[in-house]
């Protein structure tokens, strides 16, 4: 069974951002984009689940959730060996999210997502033309407070 994620990909997660040079959520969601390989892409399918129930909890931030959600529905619904910039982002914020390598530690109340938000939000503008587009064709319309 391999590894979930991969060692270089739990490497580069570990690494706090910005510990030894500035670093913009742009280029290390880019530079983490770069560490997904196909078979962590393959097996985030897996942990969907969980990234779900952990999603489902965020009670501060319907926005955030969104967000989260119409992620985990592009990864899910787009195919699954393709290895587009856009699903790998994708799946490097999702793992992000799901695994716990942050920032700032998740169980800090009232700010202890913000590191996986601001994540998040940086992926969803990045490839926000890719997420509409494959909503316009799975024959969705796309939510206008989205």
């Amino acid at each position: 069974m391999k590894t979930i994620p991969s060692a270089a990909l739990g490497r580069y997660l570990s690494q706090k951002p910005g510990a030894d040079t500035q670093t913009s959520p742009t280029a290390y969601v880019a530079k983490g984009a770069d560490t997904v390989t196909p078979s962590d892409l393959t097996g985030l399918r897996q942990l969907l689940p969980q990234i779900r129930k952990k999603t489902a909890a965020i009670t501060d931030s319907a926005r955030f959730r969104q967000r989260l959600d119409f992620l985990v529905r592009y990864f899910e619904e787009t195919a699954a060996a393709a290895g587009t910039p856009e699903r790998r982002e994708t799946a490097f914020v999702l793992f992000y999210f799901l695994k716990g390598y942050d920032l700032i530690p998740d169980s800090l109340p009232e700010i202890g997502l913000l590191d996986d938000a601001l994540l998040v939000e940086t992926v969803y503008n990045r490839n926000l033309l890719a997420l509409r587009t494959h909503w316009a064709a799975q024959g969705r319309s796309w939510p206008e407070n989205a």
